[in-house]
């Protein structure tokens, strides 16, 4: 019996303290005594991969060769943002926000409203449209950010 209430104690604390409130895969631990439990997986982007830090790449541009995109990820949930337009004099921008997490897409919001949304990957970032899917097409590969840097 001891071991079934240490199990529930588990289960009750990591979902409690994980403020993902997606429960739909579950795992089932059985005791002893052959009761069970249901245990949510946790498996996502915000507990899974480390994905604070720094991205970098260049981003394509209408009106030069490109853009220096930096995207840094604070683990307070904050970001800045440097986009700086090559071959343009004054085309260098600096943005803050913050930042959530879904699953695997994460939510950039400027403090002026404008809203990024990225695919967290392993050791990336892929830029999505504003319908939150991925950008495709012949400069799909571009509109993705690498990380240099990790927090």
């Amino acid at each position: 019996m001891k071991k079934y209430v240490l199990v529930v104690a588990i289960a009750t604390a990591l979902s409690s303290c994980s403020g993902n409130k997606k429960a739909d895969a579950t795992q089932t631990v059985t005791t002893d005594e052959q009761e069970t439990a249901q245990v949510p997986d946790m498996h996502d982007a915000e507990n899974s991969l480390d994905y604070c830090g720094v991205y970098e790449g260049t981003l394509p541009a209408a009106s030069s060769p490109g853009i220096k995109t930096t995207l840094t990820l604070n683990m307070d949930k904050t970001f800045t943002l440097r986009s700086e337009y090559i071959d343009e004099k004054e085309g260098v921008f600096n943005y803050k926000g913050t930042y959530t997490l879904e699953g695997n897409v994460l939510t950039a919001e400027q403090e002026g409203g404008d809203i990024t949304y990225y695919k967290v990957e392993e050791g990336q970032l892929k830029m999505l449209d504003q319908q939150k899917q991925p950008i495709t097409g012949d400069l799909a590969q571009f509109y993705i950010l690498k990380q240099t840097e990790q927090f």
